[in-house]
């Protein structure tokens, strides 16, 4: 029997790597525009500051030329890195030599991966959890462990058990407006889980990705800056949401003991993050007004969760879900049919979510799913929950 070549050559470490639901059903939706998708956590394309984008873009050709188009620091862009350290994070600690811009904030995941995680690392995951740092971890094989989540954090109780039980390594965490569940986590519970940390020397990798996607423009105060242990922090932010996912452009903020390593990685990876993106992004921050930006961003969100609320209260009466306080989704529980069966059969009908076992650490089945609400229009949300009730009341009944 012939042996397919990726079975031969292959590390053995390729046998852990996880595919992506969502790319896959993104493609699909490329090749068939017929299909309305609540999958992706695509930006609206209709927050992007398009003239402001022109005319800095044709600024940074005619005047940074010599730079934009040119090999740039491995850390990342010097001017963005302290525009950054200054504006978009709250550890003290931090200053722009903190700061590492990566090819987004996935870019960043995985470096942390390479350097903390193998078959000996116990890794502690929020559950559900981000399916993109499950794709960026297992490659290197850790231990998985899962504390499963509440609509203010992870639950203390089970939390505490795991730590007292198990020596874990690594806590990966999205705190605010978390994907794919929308849970935030309190302050209190913040302030908790951050001294727990220190005590049980944990690192923690906290991906602050939704940070600022509140609908009344809140800004919580990273679990990071409670933390004692600066030496055991890392934080991860990305422009994908508040300006494009276009730039690719994400940054991490690193602890001085490790940012030789973390930029010898990297190195390894690309050399430098898109250094055309980073002068742009860099001039952007400077020319527009960057809190009418956001408020725009959370305003509109806002206002589209509130409508996929209501279509789902209107169509759906039996789902469940906990409302967001920000973010772009809702997590969704259908009660009644497997996630795989509701899965394909929205597909034929011509509507796509993301299922619940994408997000869970262990692939148990889930009766819930991901719901995007930021790019389809009103119109089109209801024409796609109008497909959604169909296909569910054709399986139920």
């Amino acid at each position: 029997m012939e042996t397919e070549l990726p079975t031969i050559f292959s590390a053995k470490r390729t046998s852990f790597v996880r595919t992506s639901v969502i790319r896959e059903i993104l493609k699909l939706t490329v090749e068939n525009s017929n299909i309305l998708s609540f999958a992706g956590g695509l930006p609206n394309p209709d927050l992007f500051p398009k003239d402001v984008f022109s005319s800095v873009m044709e600024s940074v050709v005619r005047e940074n030329i010599s730079t934009a188009f040119q090999y740039g620091d491995s850390s990342g862009y010097e001017a963005l890195r302290t525009q950054i350290a200054e504006k978009l994070t709250d550890v003290s600690w931090v200053s722009s030599r903190s700061i590492t811009i990566t090819h987004g904030s996935q870019q960043g995941l995985d470096i942390l991966g390479k350097i903390f995680m193998d078959s000996d690392t116990n890794v502690l995951l929020e559950d559900p959890v981000y399916l993109g740092a499950l794709q960026a971890f297992s490659p290197y094989h850790p231990n998985f462990f899962s504390v499963p989540m509440e609509p203010d954090g992870p639950n203390l109780y089970w939390l505490e058990e795991i730590l007292s039980q198990n020596k874990i390594h690594v806590f990966y965490a999205n705190p605010s407006y978390q994907n794919p569940s929308t849970y935030t986590w309190s302050l209190e519970k913040r302030i908790k889980i951050a001294n727990l940390l220190d005590t049980k020397e944990i690192i923690l990798i906290e991906d602050e990705a939704y940070r600022y996607l509140d609908f009344e423009g809140k800004v919580y105060p990273s679990v990071s800056s409670f933390r004692k242990r600066n030496d055991l922090t890392f934080v991860l932010g990305s422009f994908s949401k508040i300006l494009s996912p276009g730039f690719r452009l994400g940054w991490v903020v690193v602890p001085d003991l490790y940012r030789n390593l973390f930029t010898a990685v990297k190195q390894g990876n690309d050399l430098n993050s898109n250094q055309f993106s980073q002068v742009v992004v860099s001039k952007l921050l400077k020319t527009m007004d960057f809190d009418v930006h956001l408020h725009s961003i959370q305003s509109f969100y806002k206002g589209q969760k509130e409508s996929l609320v209501s279509l789902l209260g209107k169509y759906l009466p039996e789902v469940k879900f906990s409302l967001p306080e920000g973010g772009m989704f809702l997590w969704v529980e259908y009660p009644k049919g497997t996630s795989k069966e509701l899965m394909e059969h929205c597909l034929k009908n011509g509507v796509a979510m993301v299922p619940g076992t994408e997000f869970s650490p262990a692939s148990r089945s889930s009766s819930f799913f991901r719901m995007n609400f930021s790019f389809l229009t009103k119109d089109v949300m209801e024409i796609g929950v109008k497909r959604i009730a169909d296909v569910y009341r054709d399986i139920n009944t």
